[in-house]
Formats: structure tokens, C-alpha cells, sequence
């Protein structure tokens, strides 16, 4: 139940399309990740501060694509979150 709240809230931020588009390529993510750990940490970091939709739908549409994809599988897809943890990235 609460991933698919997640994934509405995700979606209402980032858009369905997009949010499909990065859980379908969640590798990519993945290696996005692993390659820029510190630039991902401050994606999640800034983020996580957004307390209003509408800061984070601005951020939504300022970020990165491919960290704005990232942040999504961490959050939503398996794989991801156990490289998140075998990382050590545990500011999610």
C-alpha cells in the first residue's frame, strides 16, 4: 500500500511517463548512482528538505534526468535500494 502511494506521489510530481520511463530502466539509474554517489546524496538530500507539491514539482522539473531517475528507483525499485544499502547511502 504504501509503495503505491509512493508511486502516485512520485507521479504527480515527476509525471507517470517519466516515472515509468526510469523504472524501466532502472540499470541506468543504478549506474548513476554508483558513478556519482556524492551528486545522487545531494539530490536525495535536496529533495527530502521539500516540504510543498509545488517545491517539488520545481525540482522535479530542474534536476537532472538522470538523477531525478535515480532518486525514483531508490525510492520504488527493489534493485536499487540494495545497491543504496550496499553503498552505504544511508541518508534515504
Amino acid at each position: 500500500m504504501l509503495h503505491r502511494q509512493l508511486r502516485s506521489a512520485l507521479e504527480e510530481i515527476f509525471g507517470a511517463d517519466y516515472v515509468a520511463d526510469a523504472l524501466a530502466d532502472a540499470e541506468s539509474a543504478q549506474l548513476v548512482i554508483y558513478e556519482s554517489p556524492d551528486k545522487f546524496k545531494e539530490t536525495v538530500l535536496g529533495f527530502q528538505r521539500l516540504n510543498y507539491r509545488d517545491e517539488q514539482s520545481a525540482f522535479a522539473a530542474a534536476v537532472e534526468q538522470g538523477f531525478g531517475r535515480a532518486l525514483i528507483c531508490s525510492l520504488l525499485d527493489d534493485g536499487t535500494r540494495e545497491l543504496v544499502a550496499d553503498l552505504g547511502l544511508n541518508y534515504i
